[in-house]
């Protein structure tokens, strides 16, 4: 399935957010791969975001989203059924990842410079009103 998949993001070779030749984000995290809407991208970030900064709440639930403390001390990621189990330092590599992927995907389409034509194209100026122009 990897080698189907048009990179996004990669933090290791197992470890990246990349394009299914559907045009749907993919997740693979080690030997799961997991599909993950592109408008969604954002609210994930969020909720990983949040994880962090609320110094370890006990549980969080946003939308089918939910983090929970495993077994081992780590952290579970639940998208709708299927889990993930993260050390600490996967849910800071997973969340960096999935903020760079949503802030690729989500962003503007267009990087050109603003300009009204487009590159390449010389300011236009009005013409300058004289004296014989009356209105």
């Amino acid at each position: 399935m990897e080698s189907e998949l048009a990179t996004i993001v990669k933090a290791a070779p197992d470890r990246l957010i990349g394009l299914a030749p559907d045009g749907t984000p993919r997740l693979v995290w080690d030997t799961a791969t997991l599909r993950v809407p592109a408008y969604d991208l954002p609210h994930l970030a969020a909720v990983l975001d949040a994880w962090c900064v609320e110094e370890e709440p006990p549980g969080l639930r946003r939308g089918y989203y939910r983090l929970v403390h495993g077994p081992d001390g780590g952290v579970q990621l639940w998208l709708r059924g299927v889990g993930l189990l993260l050390s600490r330092e996967d849910l800071r590599v997973l969340t960096s990842l999935v903020a760079a992927a949503a802030d690729e995907l989500c962003g503007p389409m267009c990087r050109q410079p603003r300009t009204p034509f487009g590159l390449g194209y010389r300011r236009l100026r009005a013409p300058r009103l004289g004296p014989h122009r009356q209105n």
